[in-house]
């Protein structure tokens, strides 16, 4: 993963406060509006409990305003994780109340809500590295990997489905293109919760094109695929967030 630096998340204090819904993208937000003479490609992905919510998505931000609450003095401006999941969502997600410190907290997203009474919050990572400052205040870099994903606060770990307290982070590479009947090497690496720190992923599950390999104690195993097309593998493991790689298939 590129840059691998930490610049946000504040999800968890945002489940101490209520949600404000935000404005589908295209419509109108209130305060002035910031344009960038070019955009910043980035991806966007967001994981749930049991799925994915949404498969890796790229797209290419420009800085503008965000203003759920409609309060010139709470707008949100910039080149901005909040502006990338407000466009990879299509404005698909819910903020909660604008606070100074943290800007608009992450409540919901594509129909998945953590309100304040939820053990679970919304932890955003970007380029391998859990955040620490709010959506709002994440400015974006050229190529960035944005990630969102339910985990369980400390007080509520209780409450919780094992491994969504602190659950490591998966991180797949591999080749974006392979042959018919080649062998292709892939690798895993376990992403640890609180610093992003990556160690060799063994026994995870990579699946695609209706085959399953699992990694050894390095990480890596290798696959191959019997038709020509476009595949997404699937990178899963016990308490561990999902991670995916898509690899086109020639003859």
């Amino acid at each position: 993963m590129k840059h691998s630096r930490i610049i946000a998340v504040g999800a968890f204090l945002a489940a101490a406060m209520p949600a404000v819904a935000l404005p589908l993208a295209g419509q109108a937000s209130s305060g002035p509006a910031v344009q960038s003479s070019s955009g910043t490609p980035v991806s966007v992905r967001v994981e749930g409990i049991a799925s994915t919510l949404l498969a890796e998505t790229k797209v290419s931000t420009k800085a503008t305003s965000i203003d759920p609450d409609g309060k010139p003095a709470d707008t949100c401006k910039g080149d901005t994780a909040a502006v990338a999941l407000q466009d990879a969502t299509h404005g698909s997600w819910t903020a909660g109340t604008y606070s100074s410190g943290l800007g608009y907290p992450v409540i919901g997203i594509r129909g998945v809500s953590y309100p304040f009474t939820s053990a679970y919050y919304w932890s955003l990572w970007i380029d391998g590295k859990p955040a620490t400052t709010g959506v709002c205040g994440a400015t974006l870099r050229r190529g960035e990997r944005i990630l969102f994903f339910p985990q369980c606060s400390q007080e509520s770990a209780s409450q919780c489905p094992q491994g969504l307290f602190n659950p490591a982070v998966l991180a797949l590479t591999g080749p974006a293109s392979a042959r018919v009947g080649k062998a292709i090497a892939l690798k895993v690496s376990s992403l640890e919760n609180l610093t992003g720190k990556a160690s060799p992923a063994s026994g995870v599950k990579l699946s695609a094109a209706g085959r399953t390999v699992t990694t050894g104690a390095s990480g890596k195993a290798k696959l191959t695929f019997a038709k020509a097309g476009s595949y997404k593998v699937l990178a899963t493991a016990p308490d561990s967030i999902r991670d995916e790689l898509t690899v086109r298939v020639s003859r």
